[in-house]
């Protein structure tokens, strides 16, 4: 058996609800890995109260799971196991559909743990078929050797796949000291623990950093080698080049080992082993060292490095002391022939291939040049879809015609005749009404599938790919490269905001102008709203977030310019999330602009709750007759200041006719 323990979310925002719901319900619509870790929809809130909150809401009006869970069996220490579908959970919770609040109730009482969630999965190999008691009793075990014994934990095993696994959920804060573990080496931990829990049941032994030795005593696992040194790293890193270090393991790390394990390494076999690949060995500072032959004077490394086996205290104990190398040749028996030099190290080279990544380089330009040609050859020879509009309308123009002419033929009585005429014509307008309709009905066909207008070069590169275009398929992983490194980049320049402000979809606002912000609008769109040179207030469009200042009156000034912002706005959808005092400072800005701006633009948020207290706070003051202040005195002295430094939009609202 083996521990696994899966990669957490980075922005902290990870949720025991979604955690449980993932481990117990086998469904494929909920089984969303981004979601099993949090919420995925980007309005996470840092506060767990929050998350109590939501969790009770879950509770009240949809059930956790989709079907009931039926206890199996109740243990005195409080646990229970739990049946949900094809599911077999265990927890020392109250139940499973409040578990994840119980856990959150508990985790808020740590103020020093950001993050309470703990993830990790035991799994066992295709030939071991273990039991659910014997695998909640590796659970048990495991969660002793982490220092999680009586803390809140939900279990699942899944066998749906060829290895049987658990899932473990467990919250690091204890619920009776309120102290979360810490995870230092947790992962050596468990590795310990699947080590143990293999003796116990018999399990087949798995690879880790633990195994148990000829005297069943658990000790650390030996590497094959050890980490490069630092040296070496540098250079391979900074300078591209591959280190002595590098082509030494590289070239006969596997030779040593292969000779380590017949019993047939020895000092000549050693040394005979190190020149063929260009290398030498030698006494060098109380050790033994590896150099290079051709450049003796240069760099050595310590043959530890190389490999463990030939270290000098090693070699020393297997085969007596230090020898010299043999010659390569022995003239009294030249039949023996010479022992020949068939590599040797060459510090110039890269680490990587060059010359084979260079080829790639050069072929995946010119296929990517040829594929712009065809799409600019398309874009050349594309003709927009001709319905015969005109052709049509003329058919129909000329079969009246033609009706005609026979009626002109075959009737005599002119009154009748004229009489035919006129059903004629009533026969050609209905004709062109329906063409018309059917033609609306091509041309909105047309337009939903765009093939009325050339496809655009990412639409284009995209057909091409779907057909089997390998340049078209290289051309898309580069557009995803791209934009994964700029969200990178931008996520690492980037600041964490107190509050955020999320609107609908394309609802936007005019960039503002304020004596207390500099505006950079950005070419994919964004506002930044700069203090001092530091962000303040970032529009993306879809949302707004507001920074932490660092005084009062810069957060005064950043709430006006967000409430500004939100007022401007369509009103559709507009909810704040954040810290909740960051959101109740923007939702107060809101209420002085309400109070004290008459342009036309309110302040109002979809939060029925936020709404709610936005309303409450207008009608007290509206009620006592007294203009909208602060808690703070300050506050007096900046009203007028206020509103002459009120965000104004750059560009007002044009008359509408």
């Amino acid at each position: 058996m083996n521990a696994i323990t899966p990669q957490k979310r980075n922005d902290g925002g990870t949720s025991f609800h979604k955690l449980i719901t993932y481990l117990c319900v086998r469904d494929s619509e909920k089984n969303i890995i981004n979601g099993a870790h949090g919420p995925t929809d980007g309005s996470r809130d840092s506060s767990l109260s929050v998350e109590i909150d939501a969790a009770l809401n879950s509770l009240s009006d949809d059930a956790l799971f989709d079907e009931s869970g039926i206890v199996t069996d109740s243990f005195t220490d409080g646990r229970q196991r739990v049946i949900c579908g094809e599911v077999v959970c265990e927890t020392n919770c109250f139940s499973l559909d409040t578990a994840a609040m119980e856990m959150k109730a508990v985790a808020i009482q740590s103020r020093r743990c950001p993050d309470p969630v703990y993830h990790y999965i035991l799994s066992w190999r295709e030939e071991d078929k273990p039991l659910d008691n014997d695998i909640f009793t590796c659970v048990q075990e495991s969660l002793k050797k982490l220092n999680m014994e009586g803390h809140q934990y939900v279990a699942a095993v899944h066998r749906d796949t060829d290895n049987v696994h658990v899932h473990v959920a467990v919250n690091r804060v204890n619920p009776v000291t309120f102290k979360s573990v810490s995870l230092w080496k947790d992962y050596d931990h468990l590795q310990q623990s699947c080590r143990e829990m293999e003796r116990k049941f018999s399990y087949a032994v798995d690879n880790g950093s633990w195994h148990l030795n000829d005297s069943e005593e658990l000790v650390r696992t030996p590497r094959d080698s050890v980490a490069a040194p630092r040296g070496a790293r540098a250079r391979e890193i900074f300078s591209d080049r591959e280190s002595l270090h590098g082509y030494a393991v590289r070239e006969s790390h596997l030779a040593i080992e292969k000779a380590q394990t017949e019993g047939r390494l020895d000092w000549p076999q050693l040394h005979n082993l190190l020149y063929t690949q260009g290398l030498g060995l030698r006494e060098q500072n109380g050790g033994l060292a590896v150099f290079d032959l051709l450049h003796p004077e240069g760099v050595s490394v310590k043959a530890s490095d190389v490999h463990p086996a030939i270290s000098f205290p090693e070699m020393t104990r297997r085969c007596g002391g230090f020898q010299e190398a043999p010659p390569v040749f022995n003239p009294d028996r030249p039949e023996d022939g010479m022992l020949g030099m068939y590599n040797h190290y060459m510090p110039q080279l890269h680490v990587r291939d060059q010359e084979a990544r260079r080829e790639r380089r050069e072929e995946r330009a010119v296929a990517r040049e040829v594929l712009r040609a065809r799409f600019e050859a398309y874009r050349a020879g594309w003709e927009k879809p001709d319905l015969r509009s005109r052709a049509r309308f003329e058919e129909i123009t000329l079969h009246c015609k033609v009706v005609k002419a026979r009626l002109r033929e075959t009737v005599r009585d002119p009154i009748l005749r004229k009489l035919m005429y006129r059903v004629a014509e009533f026969d050609k307008m209905k004709a062109r009404a329906e063409l018309r309709l059917q033609l609306r009905d091509e041309r909105q066909a047309l337009s939903a599938s765009g093939a009325n207008r050339p496809l655009s070069w990412k639409g284009w590169v995209e057909r091409e790919a779907l057909q089997g275009d390998v340049a078209a398929l290289s051309q898309m992983r580069g557009w995803a490269y791209r934009e994964k490194r700029k969200s990178r980049q931008h996520v690492n320049a980037g600041h964490q905001p107190n509050a955020v402000v999320i609107y609908g979809v394309a609802d936007d606002a005019p960039l503002f102008r304020s004596n207390q912000h500099e505006s950079r609008l950005l070419r994919d769109g964004t506002v930044n709203y700069l203090r001092d040179g530091k962000p303040a207030v970032t529009d993306f469009g879809d949302r707004v977030e507001v920074y932490a200042a660092p005084d009062d009156k810069s957060d005064r000034f950043n709430n006006d310019l967000a409430a500004a912002l939100t007022a401007w706005r369509s009103g559709e959808h507009a909810v704040v999330r954040g810290e909740p005092t960051a959101v109740n400072r923007i939702l107060y800005s809101g209420v002085v602009r309400n109070l004290n701006s008459d342009d036309g633009h309110r302040f109002k948020v979809t939060d029925s709750q936020q709404q709610a207290s936005v309303i409450a706070t207008e009608n007290h003051y509206r009620q006592n007759n007294a203009p909208a202040q602060r808690d703070r005195v300050e506050e007096q002295r900046y009203d007028n200041q206020r509103q002459e430094d009120a965000p104004k939009p750059a560009f007002k609202d044009l008359p509408r006719p």
